[in-house]
């Protein structure tokens, strides 16, 4: 096991990345503190176990006192047993469940919400439905492994192969599948329900609708795409293979000789050197994806190549699907090609982002040994740093984080706001009125909402947490306050 550290060994405090300032009147904040339990001083955190729930109001972590362990969540300890797994406690999507490896002796269960699961030689982390109602997760008992769905324990094999990200559910959460070895070969296991043998297999991919399952086979030296149990025509080579979101379209890169092409739907594009994944828009109705010829590289959207460049970079479809964006590399300088064509040149580029209402069109690009963020084609002003932009929910106002002089600010709109060693968790009120991020000044934290600080101070905001609004004026995350941690609350009060 790994070194236990010192519940006061403050790594807590979260890295600084991008936030935001809202131009709004002082709001008069109504500030609440709801203690998650005190410091225990005979219990020692592993820091590196802390785990927060989606919505920001439980934390849970691994503590030892002597030779036995615990969980501790939300200020509650756990029965104690003599060891508690890697990479646990682990909570649901609806921040209602929490689940953990723990050892009693010389075997090893899951605890789920407190209950204690079947005993084996191992177990590993598990996985948890989207709905939040299922879970699956590998065990093993002597020299066979199995998967237990929902409690119950299926076939065992030789093997789970866990990092093919399996066992994996469906998006309805009806289905789960998983891969496994039986001597040398492998196969998909798809609601109990072995598949064909293969040498290799990938791990299983959904469709959106759950109704497809993929994944690639390869037999002796040819691949093939396998969908819902039925294999499609055989390769040389195939990669990756991805979903249209309405779930009608499958696309994967296949190879045949020394050519490269995309499958879409059966169907082979033309040949390249070499082609990557396919992207979707949001409405199904396009597609890209970056090809190679030679030493250059192109975008193929919707079937018609684009101009070749150096090197491209990240592809965007706006929420529309009427406009895409992507950041390409023509000798030593990169810009944005827009719909097509190729905007301002500049010495880097980053990646781009378009508003909920795709009206607009952001990135962060260096010039002159500076950063700055250039939305609509405006450049905005230069820093030392610049982070990634982001716009409201309603996509009329935009802020990132600038770095100068080793200060950092809010830029909203343009306007610069009160510089800070440091700020985080940023987050609009869902009617994009209000914006709040966590601070850092004088080696204390604190929540700044419409330009205005808050009183309460705290040693660090918990690593993982978010500010979370709960509607349009009240908003909430978890720090480390003198006494212990907390649940900070606030409410805007104009």
């Amino acid at each position: 096991m790994k070194r236990i550290y010192s519940i006061l060994f403050f790594v807590l405090i979260i890295p600084v990345i991008y936030a935001g300032l809202a131009i709004a009147a002082e709001p008069k904040l109504v500030e609440k503190n709801i203690s998650l339990g005190k410091v225990y001083a005979d219990w020692e955190m592993y820091v590196p176990s802390l785990r927060i729930s989606p919505d920001s109001t439980r934390m849970a972590f691994m503590a030892r006192k002597g030779n036995k362990f615990a969980i501790i969540e939300n200020g509650q300890i756990s029965p104690t047993f003599d060891s508690i797994g890697k990479d646990t406690p682990i909570f649901s999507k609806d921040s209602k469940h929490v689940a953990y490896i723990a050892k009693k002796g010389a075997k090893w269960l899951i605890v789920h919400d407190g209950k204690e699961g079947e005993r084996y030689d191992a177990v590993f982390v598990p996985v948890v439905s989207p709905d939040s109602k299922r879970m699956a997760y590998v065990a093993k008992e002597g020299d066979h492994q199995f998967v237990v769905v929902d409690g119950k324990k299926e076939k065992a094999y030789d093997y789970i192969v866990q990092k093919l990200n399996s066992p994996a559910f469906s998006p309805d959460s009806a289905h789960v599948a998983y891969v496994a070895m039986n001597g040398k070969k492998m196969f998909m296991v798809a609601d109990s329900k072995k598949g064909t043998e293969y040498d290799v297999t990938s791990g299983p991919v959904y469709s959106l609708d759950s109704s497809r399952l993929g994944y690639i086979g390869k037999q002796g030296d040819k691949f093939v795409f396998v969908e819902n149990n039925k294999a499609e025509p055989s390769y040389d080579e195939i990669t990756v293979c991805s979903y249209s979101p309405d779930s009608r379209q499958v696309a994967y890169t296949a190879k045949k000789g020394k050519k490269w092409f995309m499958v879409t739907n059966g169907k082979e594009g033309p040949p390249y050197d070499g082609v990557a994944i396919a992207v979707f828009s949001r409405d199904s109705s396009r597609v890209a994806y970056l090809a190679v010829k030679g030493e250059k590289s192109l975008m193929v959207i919707d079937g018609q190549e684009g101009p070749t460049f150096t090197e491209l970079g990240y592809l965007e479809f706006s929420p529309n699907s009427r406009h895409v964006a992507y950041s390409a590399t023509d000798g030593k300088k990169g810009f944005m090609v827009v719909d097509g064509k190729a905007g301002t040149k500049y010495d880097a580029i980053l990646v781009p982002l378009y508003s909920p209402d795709s009206a607009h069109l952001a990135y962060g690009a260096q010039k002159a040994g500076k950063w700055l963020v250039v939305r609509d084609g405006v450049e905005g002003n230069a820093y030392d740093k610049v982070t990634l932009p982001a716009f409201s929910p309603d996509s009329r106002r935009m802020f990132y984080m600038a770095q100068k002089d080793g200060k950092w600010r809010m830029v909203i709109d343009g306007k610069e706001g009160k510089d800070y060693d440091g700020v985080s968790i940023p987050a609009f009120s869902p009617d994009s009125k209000h914006l709040a991020y966590a601070a850092l000044s004088g080696g204390a934290w604190f929540i700044v909402v419409d330009g205005e600080e808050a009183s309460n101070r705290f040693v660090a905001i918990v690593k993982g947490t978010s500010l979370v609004f709960t509607d349009a004026t009240h908003l909430h995350t978890l720090a480390l306050a003198n006494q212990g941690f907390v649940r900070y609350e606030i409410e805007i009060v104009k």
